[in-house]
């Protein structure tokens, strides 16, 4: 996908579960058009991560099916959330509510 510049759409494809589309698409329009640029920077970010770590995904999904639990050195990690973007959130569901 680097080759290729991000769209709107191209990023909302990328996303590999529907609710995450979804909310991605909530975000983007919602957001405010000036800060739509870094939005869209923070959705085009996680797609990276998460493709950088398929190949680690895909091992981890095939050793559960082998041995039916995770490798005992696994450790889980969360996605980086700066305070503001869960501040944003917080302020969302407020207003949503």
């Amino acid at each position: 996908m680097s080759s290729e510049p991000w769209t709107i759409d191209s990023i909302a494809h990328a996303l590999p579960h529907p609710e995450l589309r979804a909310t991605f698409m909530r975000d983007v329009s919602f957001t405010d058009v000036q800060r739509l640029p870094g939005t869209l920077e923070r959705w085009v970010r996680f797609i990276e991560r998460f493709e950088a770590d398929r190949p680690r995904i895909e091992k981890l999904r095939s050793h559960l099916r082998g041995s039916g639990h995770l490798p005992a050195d696994y450790e889980a990690s969360l996605i980086d959330v700066t305070a503001e973007e869960l501040r944003a959130d917080a302020d969302r569901a407020r207003g949503a509510a």
